[in-house]
Order: C-alpha cells, then structure tokens, then sequence
C-alpha cells in the first residue's frame, strides 16, 4: 500500500515540476529585429545572410516555435498561455535584401515574420527598398505588414522651434499617411507600428496607442505583460548582435516580473548627466543578489537594493552620460536554471539646442 501510494505521488510531483519550470515563460515571447540581410550594407544594421541561417538553423534545432507578431500581440492583449521559446521576427525599413536573401529561407520553413514599412522611400522607387510588388510577394510568403510612418524618421526628434503639440500633430498625420498607402498597395491597414530608430516619449507612445497600435522600440527584453503595449522591447540581430552565442542567451531569456518603475521622463533635461531609476518587483524565481546592470555602452551602472515591502532596485550611472539615446539593461539569474530574467529602461539626453 505504501509503494502504491508512492506511486500516486510521483505524477503530481513531476507535474509540479513541470508547472514550476513552464510558468515563468507563460506570457513572453521574445522579438528579434532585422535590417539589411547582406555583408555589403552598413554592419550596424546588417546581418550577413550566412549568420542569418545560421540563427534559423538554431531556431530550429533547439525547438523554438516562431509565431505571427500579431498573434503574440492578441495573446498578451487577452492574458493568454504564450509557450515557452515562443518568437517573432522583424524586419525594419523593408529593405531589398529582405526580399532577396530572408524571405525564401524564411518562407522555406514556413516561419511567419513581420516586415515594417515606411512607404515614402517605396513611391520613389529607392533601389535598396523593395517595390510594392515585391511587398506582395512578402505578404504571399508568410509575411505581415506593420508601419513605420511614411517617412521613416524618428519620431521623437522635433523640427527647429516645433511646439510638442505641432510635434504630434506631424507624427499623427505622418502615421494616417503611411496608412493610406499601405491600404493602397498592399490592402492592409495595420496595427502594429515600429519607432523609427526605436525612439519615442510618453506623449507619443500615447498618441500610437490612441490611433490602435501595438508598438515596438528597440531596448532589449521580451515582450511580456510586464512591457508597455505601446513601448514593446525587442532584441536587435544586426551588428555585434548577430553574433550567435550572444543572441543564445537573449533568445533564452526571461521578463524580469516589474511592478512599478520611477524615474525622469524618456526626454531628459540636458543637464540631467546621470538619470536615476528606481525599480519595484514582484516575487518571482529571480536572484536579487545577482543583479548586473549596464548601459548600452556596457559599461557599469551602479545597482543599490532597496529594503522597502517588496524587492527592488535603484539605478544611477556614476559616469556622465552621453548625448542621446541612454539605454540601462540589467540581468538577474533565474534560481533554478541557466536561464536569466532581463529588464531595460530607455532615455534620451538632447544637447543644450535640444538635439541629439
């Protein structure tokens, strides 16, 4: 009787096991980001095709499943079930080399994939974009649509003396512009949208969530609930970032379970060298004394632990920081894996002009 009762016992163990090691990764996915597929083309925003093989032969081989950015959208939307090594990939631009060396390795095994576009460079035929055409074709092959606006520019960037609220006013009109043409050419209006340069604020985040997008910037993270549906972190692959240990462990990666951030606005003050960010958590599976934080340069940022209620966090480079784009990233390790949990925080720090 006892052995039978053992035996009784031994499924609801390894069904605890196995709920213990799958909740952690329920609502994530994590977001790759393309440009150019070449070795011809700038190296910061390019991957050379052999490196990009190489990632969908990983992909496939360590069995993680590729889904529609539009379906990992509506799951986190509607607080559904996402698997774990759940993953969607991106193209920003609709580059020609997209069309030429991604899609048919792509469509070959039968990954879906995302390509956002800015249609001014399209209209005028720039030969390192692709055609309308060649859009449908993408479309044919497994691939959906997302804006960029029309233009392509950063959105968070003003015109010389441009009031913020002429600011919005050009962006949102830069977005319904984009909109006509895409629902011209390729029948599509879209509701995913990616920041030009993965730069935004507040207000505009605002205004993109207002017109009925989903949008994503580039800091690195999964996209999870813990993410902004309006601000969706993604892990870019061009550059030093294709490389494929790298992209390894960010693939793997897990989101750091955020309760409550405080810091200054996306836009810092010019004189604001050294921004502080104060992070609140929720219990999770995370090691607090593992915590390592950088900034996009890599170099070091210092980390302080709070005593508070809950675990938690505070931030604050004791190096000046640069002008523009300031990203922190911090690392902390899951308690039972190899696997780390990952949360980044974006600022941009204008010139005494406002310009960066």
């Amino acid at each position: 009787m006892r052995n039978f009762k053992l035996l009784q016992f031994i499924p609801l163990l390894l069904l605890l096991n196995l709920l213990s090691t799958n909740t952690y990764a329920a609502r994530h996915a994590v977001v790759l980001q393309y440009q150019h597929i070449s070795d011809r083309t700038p190296p910061s925003r390019s991957t050379p095709k052999q490196d990009f093989i190489e990632h969908l032969n990983y992909i496939e081989q360590k069995g993680y499943t590729v889904w529609p950015l539009e379906k990992v959208i509506d799951a986190l939307k509607k607080k559904r079930t996402i698997p774990d090594k759940t993953l969607a990939i991106t193209f920003d631009n609709a580059y020609v080399s997209v069309y030429e060396e991604a899609m048919p390795e792509l469509a070959r095994r039968q990954m879906p994939f995302t390509v956002f576009v800015a249609a001014a460079p399209i209209l005028k035929e720039h030969p390192l974009y692709m055609s309308w055409a060649q859009l449908r074709k993408i479309q044919k092959a497994g691939g959906t649509i997302g804006s960029m606006g029309i233009t392509g520019s950063n959105f968070a960037k003003p015109m010389p003396e441009e009031l913020k609220t002429e600011q919005l006013a050009r962006i949102e009109k830069d977005i319904q512009l984009n909109e006509i043409a895409l629902e011209k050419y390729l029948g599509v209006k879209p509701n995913l949208l990616a920041y030009p340069e993965g730069q935004t604020d507040e207000s505009i985040e605002k205004l993109v969530s207002k017109m009925g997008y989903s949008a994503f910037g580039l800091h690195q993270g999964p996209a999870s609930r813990y993410t902004s549906l309006a601000y969706l972190p993604r892990f870019m692959a061009t550059g030093s970032a294709n490389n494929i240990n790298n992209l390894s462990v960010k693939l793997s990666s897990l989101p750091l379970p955020v309760r409550k951030v405080k810091a200054e606005k996306r836009i810092l003050p010019n004189t604001e060298k050294y921004p502080e960010l104060n992070v609140e958590l929720l219990s999770g599976s995370y090691v607090l004394s593992g915590l390592r934080c950088q900034n996009s340069e890599g170099l070091p940022v210092t980390s302080y632990l709070t005593d508070g209620k809950r675990p938690g966090f505070i931030l604050k480079s004791k190096l000046s920081e640069k002008i523009g784009a300031i990203e922190y990233i911090c690392t902390l390790p899951h308690d039972k894996s190899s696997r780390s949990y990952w949360f980044s925080h974006t600022w941009i720090r204008p010139d005494a002009e406002g310009r960066w």
